[in-house]
């Protein structure tokens, strides 16, 4: 049962979990490399945003790799969109073109 005056944010944090597995394989397969985490680890690093409630602003994780250390997925957690962030501007094209159609 709730408290009255508690706001409760109706996210779809399995959608939103889900997303992140998907970019975590497809930023894997498109780059040719393996990363220091799991995708369920680098998925459940979402947890700490979704439950403080702070979903107005983008969220930034880092996803490195030794091939791509400066790898990071940004991700807007209201429209459940991601964007990559890479030093190189074709890898990044490359990668974000993938996530668009997450």
């Amino acid at each position: 049962m709730l408290e009255t005056g508690q706001i409760v944010l109706d996210l779809d944090r399995t959608r939103i979990k889900d997303i992140l597995e998907e970019a975590y394989r497809g930023c894997s397969d498109l780059l040719s490399t393996d990363f220091e985490m799991s995708a369920e680890d680098f998925s459940s690093r979402i947890d700490i945003f979704l439950d403080s409630n702070r979903v107005t602003i983008p969220v930034t994780l880092s996803l490195p790799s030794r091939k791509y250390p400066d790898l990071r997925i940004e991700v807007d957690l209201r429209r459940k969109k991601v964007f990559g962030r890479l030093t190189s501007r074709s890898k990044q094209a490359l990668i974000n073109r993938f996530l668009k159609s997450l």
